[in-house]
Parts: structure tokens; sequence; C-alpha cells
């Protein structure tokens, strides 16, 4: 009885295999999309600090600008394409701007 079901098991046998072969070759192509996910989601991020830091430092250069004499007058003045700013509130963007932005050392 066990050699006439000998060729139902080799059969079988064969179409297991295969069924590995199948979940192995998905396996393989989840972890692909699985790293190409990371790979994308860990760029999205990068790109998402740099917009933050290029925004920081707009800020700040705008910021540093208010510390410049000839700027100031311009805005308590209204002239050259500047907003007028009563002194008291130029006065408050200027201390900000010490507070916020880091004095540079041109020598370095």
């Amino acid at each position: 009885e066990a050699v006439e079901k000998y060729d139902e098991v080799v059969h079988n046998l064969e179409f297991a295999k295969e069924l590995q072969k199948t979940f192995s070759g998905l396996s393989q192509d989840l972890l692909k999309a699985q790293k190409k996910a990371q790979r994308r989601e860990s760029l999205l991020k990068l790109e998402a600090e740099k917009k933050k830091l290029r925004t920081i430092l707009q800020i700040q250069y705008v910021l540093q600008n208010f510390t410049q004499e000839h700027v100031q007058k311009d805005f308590k003045g209204g002239v050259n394409g500047a907003i007028y700013l009563p002194s008291k509130e130029l006065d408050y963007l200027i201390r900000f701007a010490k507070l916020t932005c880091p004095e540079r050392n041109e020598n370095l």
C-alpha cells in the first residue's frame, strides 16, 4: 500500500518545495518593500528637518537686519520700502533679535 502511494508522496513533496520557494520570494519582496519605505521615510524626515532649519535661518537673518542702524532708520521713518514701526515695537524686535540670534565671528 505504501508503494502504491509513493508517486503521490513525491508529488506532495515537490508541491511543498514550490510552495516554500514562493513564500521565500514573497518574504524577500516584503523585506525589500519595507527597506524602501524606511529609506523614503528617513528622506522625508531629513527634508522636513532641512526645511525647519532653513526657516529658522531665514528668520534669524531678518531679525539680525533689525540690529543694523540703517535698517532701524528705514523702519522708524517708513522709507525705502519699510513699513513704519513705532520706536517701542522696533526696540522689542531688536531685543528679540539679540536674544535669539547668536553673534557671528567673521574671522571664522
